[in-house]
């Protein structure tokens, strides 16, 4: 609750009483000014001062808008810390920009996503120090999220959680397209055998990311064998390690294409193919995920699908100031087209020229 009609409500007063109070108006009794004071202290708002001094003259603030706590973000597992995680660096000063525009400021906090009791959330919400929180990371358990949802502090999430999280606001990049993208290029290359590398199919990300690979082979009469789909950690050792599971199987096959769900995960996979001798993108051709900086500094460099991850964070902050304001007031969930950049790991051209749009029909099982 964080709008003057949500405030009205709790307090059982009307929209304008609250204005009243704000602005420090002497219509308003005692009893009620304190009420609706309580109100707006338990769900984040600080009341200004109600004059200030400027070269000796004092100037009223009725009429300006209520001051509001910070707002807060919490990343489940970032990649090594906050501060070195490529991805939600890129996100995060995109939430940044957006805020920094209209002066407001952002907390940062990371967890592992676990939940065993209030004192696993962040500290920023047992304290009530945000008025609103930006959510991103993987994974994150279900009850996780329930626990965060249960604060009533607002909340605006980056991807997408829960197996229906219909009731969620959230940012998403779209992992279906982006995977039937990696599909796609790798059959226009002339690849003939797949594999599929990614994180726990528990989670959506990786589970989406699955789900177009697969229709894209599907749509050229190709089925994935479950034994070509390995859950590794995502990083470069899990590429490297999960590359090291399957190479004894693809030197048996045709030209291979590799669909890596992350960049560090097809890092990892062209450094152990590089030390077998493997030639790429001759044998074996890779695409990565998301476009970090280390896909065009990698050798070879990495076909990846890129996501815009500075707009990812934009779009977060500015759907969670809507969402406070009273301009959003119901859950909304906005989608992020991703699209194809070609480097050396597959080295082909695609039929696939920047953003593309899919039917989603298509992918109804």
């Amino acid at each position: 609750m964080c709008t003057v009609r949500e405030i009205a409500k709790a307090a059982r007063v009307s929209p304008s009483t609250v204005s009243r109070v704000i602005n420090n108006s002497p219509k308003v009794t005692e009893k009620t000014r304190q009420k609706v004071i309580q109100v707006m202290q338990q769900y984040g708002y600080v009341l200004p001062r109600q004059a200030k001094t400027i070269n000796g003259t004092e100037e009223n603030f009725a009429g300006l808008s209520l001051p509001s706590l910070p707002l807060g973000c919490v990343i489940a597992n970032p990649t090594q810390s906050l501060a070195t995680d490529h991805f939600f660096v890129d996100v995060v000063g995109g939430a940044m920009n957006y805020l920094q525009s209209i002066g407001r400021q952002l907390i940062l906090e990371a967890t592992n996503g676990n939940f065993s009791g209030m004192s696993s959330l962040p500290a920023m919400l047992k304290e009530r120090s945000v008025q609103g929180l930006i959510v991103g990371g993987v994974p994150m358990t279900d009850d996780y999220i329930f626990a965060l949802l249960n604060t009533k502090i607002p909340s605006v999430f980056i991807g997408r959680y829960l197996q229906d999280g219909k009731e969620l606001t959230a940012v998403i990049p779209d992992n279906i397209i982006g995977g039937y993208i990696a599909g796609r290029h790798l059959l226009d290359c002339g690849y003939q055998d797949f594999f599929f590398m990614g994180g726990s199919l528990q989670v959506n990300t990786f589970r989406d990311r699955l789900e177009g690979f697969r229709r894209a082979l599907k749509e050229q009469g190709l089925l994935l064998a479950s034994e070509n789909i390995i859950e590794s950690d995502i990083n470069q050792d899990g590429g490297y390690l999960a590359m090291k599971k399957i190479f004894e199987k693809i030197q048996k096959k045709g030209r291979t294409g590799i669909f890596a769900s992350t960049d560090w995960m097809a890092g990892g996979v062209i450094r152990f193919l590089s030390e077998a001798g493997y030639n790429i993108p001759a044998e074996a051709g890779v695409v990565g995920y998301s476009d970090l900086e280390l896909s065009s500094h990698f050798f070879p460099s990495i076909t990846t699908v890129r996501i815009n991850r500075r707009t990812l964070g934009y779009l977060a902050a500015r759907t969670l100031v809507d969402v406070i304001t009273g301009r959003i007031t119901c859950p909304v969930q906005i989608y992020l087209q991703p699209s194809l950049v070609i480097r050396e790991s597959t080295g082909c051209s695609s039929s696939i020229k920047g953003d593309i749009k899919i039917d989603k029909r298509r992918y109804k099982k």
